[in-house]
């Protein structure tokens, strides 16, 4: 038996496993090839004078080896229905899942892992789920709520000791920026009621 067979045949096993069965080998699964993280990125925000604003990007990634990527087309065809498969550029032979809309991290990601919970995974899951729901009643959108979700982050992932940016760079870096975004809503709103008006 080839190696392509061979992995044909223990993605059709894990085919057939049915609702909490294939649930609970997920979790297992996830528990130990997984990572729930929150990126702090800079995206291009020309309003602001340094033509950049800072956003929250919580992810959930599971890693497969390219011989094994079967499992994670498994979970985005079966399981969650959603995500994407890349190849990684470094390591290259190994693949990653990948789900980043919030919208389905809190509807479908966050609701999955409460009832099939982890192991070792299990503290930084809660705070990844607490940021998710934070993001989702839009907390994130005043500097007092950013802060506290960068607050949370940071005690996630030995520490933020792996991040490109550290919390006082993220702080020292956040002026103006959400007197930019209230601003600019502000002018929304105003432009929606002068044509609701016009009407």
């Amino acid at each position: 038996m080839t190696t392509q067979e061979k992995h044909k045949e223990y993605y059709d096993r894990l085919s057939k496993l049915q609702g909490k069965y294939l649930n609970y080998f997920i979790a297992g699964f996830v528990d130990g090839e997984s990572s729930f993280s929150v990126a702090m990125t800079r995206q291009k925000y020309p309003s602001l004078s340094k033509g950049w604003k800072w956003i929250i990007n919580p992810v959930f990634n599971v890693y497969q080896h390219e011989n094994n990527k079967d499992i994670l087309l498994l979970l985005k065809d079966k399981v969650f229905k959603t995500g994407r498969l890349h190849r990684k550029t470094s390591p290259y032979n190994v693949f990653t899942y990948s789900i980043e809309n919030n919208k389905t991290l809190h509807e479908k990601i966050v609701p999955f892992f409460n009832k099939y919970q982890l192991a070792t995974k299990t503290e930084d899951f809660k705070k990844f789920s607490k940021i998710v729901d934070m993001m989702d009643k839009k907390i994130h959108l005043d500097m007092e709520g950013f802060k506290r979700i960068v607050e949370i982050a940071f005690t996630m992932n030995a520490q933020g000791k792996n991040r490109k940016y550290s919390k006082e760079y993220i702080y020292e870096t956040l002026s103006g920026q959400f007197d930019t975004l209230r601003k600019s809503s502000e002018t929304i709103r105003q432009n929606q009621f002068v044509k609701t008006d016009k009407i």
